[in-house]
């Protein structure tokens, strides 16, 4: 991997973070023309118009809209960039780093779940349908495929809620909000977050299997036919060892790249399943902080996901270059 290409991708990276860190402060402000009215008290009879507007201005002054747009946008990014994203306005005025620390655990026990269940099984699944391409393990995949495509997650979330949750009650419909604040790291703890987690780990994972299962698939297949597959099988090598040692190992590439663009989407891509089944993460605090019209959480929770995607991004293109030099050479 060459040092151009690394500086490069880096450089980019922070240029198009700066671009969203932009666009997070100036488009909730767009066709408002003084964020802080909805803050002001009632005037109250008999108080006069300059008291009423000294009381605004502190209000201003309070929640940090005082001064021009741009003068707040460069006070702004002088917090951001020593690592301060400011205070939300909830009662308290807590540290949005703080509210974020405070939920994100909880979103990564979904999604990183889902993750690994969905790319572990996912590979096994396609691998089986593309050694045995044209059998029932083949066409149940393509089938499956068309299914959850049909059907979004959070509509598979909503059947596995009824039925398991409400109906047969297997597994909790809602989740049980004590787990939050007595979470202890002790064996009944965990054994109770996988409880309340595994309704919406299955709901996200339904897709992700059949989606890995069907991308490892097709790759399998696509590098089956390669010369070197050939010879392999020519040596006498057993089915295992060609499959597991030669094919699957050269078609990971469009597999990493999936799983990279999956990593990025980490924080932000279980909003509605956390909704639906009243899990407290990141999706859950983002939609309590645009319905109170918290424009610091707001902003702070959509300029860490987005530093969070594109991280993940850049990690996956130095990845991908590891895996094939080639892809520095494109610019030749």
């Amino acid at each position: 991997m060459k040092a151009s290409y690394v500086i490069k991708r880096i450089l980019l990276t922070v240029f198009i973070f700066f671009v969203v860190v932009t666009l997070c402060f100036f488009i909730p402000r767009i066709g408002v023309t003084d964020p802080a009215s909805r803050y002001y008290p009632v005037q109250s009879a008999g108080m006069s118009d300059d008291v009423y507007e000294a009381i605004k201005e502190q209000v201003r002054i309070q929640y940090g809209l005082n001064g021009s747009t741009w003068e707040q946008y460069i006070t702004y990014l002088g917090k951001l960039f020593s690592g301060d994203l400011g205070n939300s306005y909830q009662s308290g005025t807590p540290k949005v780093i703080d509210l974020i620390a405070d939920r994100l655990p909880w979103t990564l026990v979904l999604s990183v779940s889902n993750l690994l269940i969905s790319l572990v099984i996912g590979i096994i699944i396609g691998t089986m349908a593309a050694w045995k391409r044209g059998r029932w393990q083949d066409r149940a995949l393509l089938n499956a495929s068309t299914f959850t495509t049909a059907l979004p997650a959070f509509f598979i979330a909503l059947i596995l809620s009824f039925y398991l949750g409400f109906e047969w009650e297997i597994f909790p419909a809602y989740t049980d909000q004590n787990m939050v604040p007595n979470f202890d790291w002790s064996w009944k703890a965990i054994s109770t977050v996988a409880y309340n987690a595994a309704l919406p780990v299955f709901a996200m994972a339904i897709g992700g299997i059949v989606s890995y299962g069907q991308s490892t698939r097709n790759s399998v297949i696509a590098v089956s036919g390669d010369e070197f597959i050939l010879t392999a099988k020519s040596k006498g090598l057993s089915n295992n060892r060609v499959i597991y040692g030669h094919t699957l190992r050269n078609a990971l590439l469009p597999i990493v790249t999936q799983f990279g663009m999956n990593v990025s989407g980490l924080i932000g891509g279980s909003v509605v399943i956390e909704q639906i089944f009243n899990w407290n993460g990141m999706g859950t605090l983002f939609l309590t902080a645009n319905s109170n019209n918290d424009y610091p959480l707001m902003m702070g929770i959509m300029i860490f996901m987005s530093a969070f995607a594109l991280v993940a991004n850049l990690l996956t293109d130095f990845v991908y270059c590891l895996l094939d030099p080639r892809v520095t050479l494109g610019g030749r």
